[in-house]
């Protein structure tokens, strides 16, 4: 007020400090005075709620915000062990497959050995049975052979029973 009064002072057309009007100075007084009881009184508690209003919501947020950077620094170390239990999980994963691959290379080499060992077997009797039809084959030839011989021989045709039993013993005394 002081500062309000002083700078007056210069500007006053007559080089006074104070104006014409007391009365006018004193009112004015009184007005800041009720307007300061006023502000003091109503607004200065408004402003302190406020700013205590306003204290509580920013501790409240920065509580918050510790609260998350914890659930965030949680959930990170439980993103940590995932990821460690994925690795594990992957190498018991690729354990697995190695062993299932081993074990399907077994089985094949199984099922190849029998199957060749099948291939054997009827390889086995297809050479079997070809040598059957060779023998049976061979004894047919001999016995037209040994007929065209006894003809050779007797110079006649004989009769279909002679014949037969002399192919038979024939086939009897080569097959022996």
């Amino acid at each position: 007020m002081i500062a309000i009064l002083i700078a007056a002072e210069g500007h006053a057309p007559n080089g006074k400090m104070l104006p014409h009007d007391l009365n006018e100075l004193w009112w004015s007084i009184v007005a800041i005075a009720v307007v300061g009881y006023l502000l003091g009184k109503f607004a200065l508690p408004a402003i302190k709620k406020g700013l205590a209003a306003r204290s509580a919501k920013i501790e409240t947020a920065l509580g918050a915000a510790d609260a998350a950077k914890a659930e965030a620094l949680a959930q990170a170390e439980r993103v940590r062990a995932s990821v460690g239990d994925a690795d594990a999980d992957a190498v018991q994963v690729i354990a697995e497959a190695r062993r299932s691959a081993e074990q399907l290379k077994v089985s094949l080499r199984e099922r190849a050995d029998q199957e060749a060992a099948d291939l054997r077997q009827r390889a086995l009797a297809d050479i079997e049975s070809q040598k059957a039809q060779a023998i049976a084959d061979l004894q047919a030839e001999v016995a037209s052979l040994a007929r065209g011989a006894a003809e050779a021989v007797v110079r006649h045709n004989l009769d279909d029973a002679t014949q037969a039993t002399l192919i038979d013993n024939y086939i009897n005394q080569v097959g022996a």
